[in-house]
């Protein structure tokens, strides 16, 4: 799996337990729903990491619990794909 699709996933997987939508979570975060929709899009590779850190704020976590996930573990992501 590339590292991008961990990250989507992982939001999906959040927003679901915290039960926001897009939307929600893009004002709670303060972050401009437009830059949510393009990542999930495939319009922006991957987010910022101040932006990914507004979106955790706005789950009220972390960013160590955001990437305490065994999507991120290296069995999973394809380092190749980071290389390029």
């Amino acid at each position: 799996m590339q590292l991008n699709d961990a990250i989507r996933l992982r939001l999906e997987q959040l927003m679901k337990e915290h039960n926001k939508s897009k939307y929600q979570l893009s004002c709670d975060a303060g972050v401009n729903p437009s830059q949510l929709n393009d990542f999930f899009r495939g319009r922006i590779s991957y987010p910022r990491i101040d932006t990914l850190y507004l979106l955790c704020e706005g789950m009220n976590i972390t960013l160590d619990d955001f990437f305490r996930s065994p999507l991120f573990s290296i069995e999973n992501i394809e380092v190749n794909d980071m290389l390029d």
